[in-house]
């Protein structure tokens, strides 16, 4: 499972345009259910695969960083597990029924992850020493590999936008922390995306963002014209940022555009064109664009995307109305049986009424 996107929380009685996800109830019970009854006595693996953790969105001294240390990236991290409580303990109870473990595969939405400061407080929150060793980090390569021929990856680094370099990830600093080497797309985030959400939040809800900003030119013109000249100064005030290899971003720069113009600027295809390429793997599993699927390509192999358990609202008519929440997928696997993997829906059980979190 993969993009819950928790934030800091929202505080009973208080609205925060920063918070996405509201389904913690939903997930401990998720949790529950699949360390009990049928699956009592079955290893049960949870793939936490990128973007659980918005930490771009978590202000830091009243903003949102774009010097991000390891010791900002800590802080982040803390805001995030004191908002979500019911989520944390529900981690922490499910881990300590034993045959259980978390791999965390880090996003771009949660890439300080890679770092040991990080890792370590959410082990402190979820884990204790009888515990440890049943979570682990995927840090060297965004890419976790499953023995039966499954790959799970977030996904943002087929993105040019998104894509960080794993063996330089810390700029060294004269006499200071290290700082992250943040790609365009986080930058984007923090220093458009961020405020834009303080006039419109669920701005980040919706896509494709592209046919959103045409609607927008015709239905809001007023912001829309505010968010796109916003974008096109930080864009080319990144090129010439102080931090990172000069020959590196003009490169990555080149690559953007030619992602944007190329009719495969779609990440479905990408990930599907990288499964076709990809020896030994049948079966590849991805996160990122908060849209599930579930596809099965010409040659048989099998692609996944678990989607979102965030609310997005898609204007491409193709999928336009179609509910998408609270999706996973499940890899089923017994002594001498080829795995069967499948994309599923959580419901839960059902309830009368439910807490509205947030009304703008």
């Amino acid at each position: 499972m993969s993009d819950f996107h928790m934030g800091t929380g929202s505080p009973r009685g208080s609205f925060n345009p920063y918070e996405d996800f509201h389904e913690d109830d939903r997930f401990a019970e998720f949790l529950d259910y699949h360390a009990r009854d049928r699956f009592e006595d079955a290893h049960v693996e949870l793939v936490l695969n990128g973007d659980i953790l918005d930490l771009l969105k978590v202000r830091v001294g009243g903003i949102w960083p774009d010097q991000i240390t390891e010791t900002v990236a800590v802080e982040k991290v803390r805001q995030c597990l004191a908002g979500h409580p019911v989520v944390f303990d529900a981690l922490r109870d499910f881990l300590r029924r034993g045959r259980t473990q978390v791999t965390y595969i880090p996003g771009n939405h949660d890439i300080e992850l890679l770092l040991p400061g990080p890792q370590q407080a959410l082990l402190d929150r979820i884990a204790g020493p009888a515990e440890r060793h049943r979570v682990q980090f995927v840090t060297r390569t965004e890419a976790y590999h499953l023995p039966e021929g499954i790959q799970i990856r977030h996904g943002h680094q087929w993105e040019a936008i998104h894509r960080f370099d794993y063996r330089n990830l810390m700029v060294s600093r004269a006499g200071r922390e290290p700082v992250i080497n943040l790609p365009w797309g986080s930058q984007f985030v923090l220093k458009v995306m961020n405020p834009a959400k303080l006039e419109r939040y669920l701005i980040d809800h919706i896509i494709p963002l592209r046919r959103l900003m045409l609607a927008s030119i015709v239905l809001d013109f007023r912001f829309a014209m505010k968010f796109i000249f916003k974008t096109i100064y930080h864009f080319i005030r990144t090129r010439f940022s102080p931090h990172g290899n000069i020959i590196r971003r003009f490169v990555d720069t080149l690559r953007i555009f030619r992602d944007e113009i190329s009719p495969l600027a779609e990440f479905d295809r990408f990930a599907m064109r990288a499964l076709r390429r990809t020896q030994g793997v049948h079966t590849l599993i991805t996160g990122h664009s908060h849209g599930p699927r579930c596809r099965i390509l010409e040659n048989g192999k099998l692609y996944i995307n678990t989607g979102s358990w965030v609310k997005i609202i898609n204007i491409d008519l193709q999928y336009l109305g179609r509910d998408d929440g609270l999706t996973y997928a499940m890899v089923e696997s017994t002594d001498g049986r080829e795995p069967r993997t499948t994309l599923n829906r959580w419901y839960g059980s059902h309830r009368l009424t439910r807490t509205v979190e947030y009304l703008g």
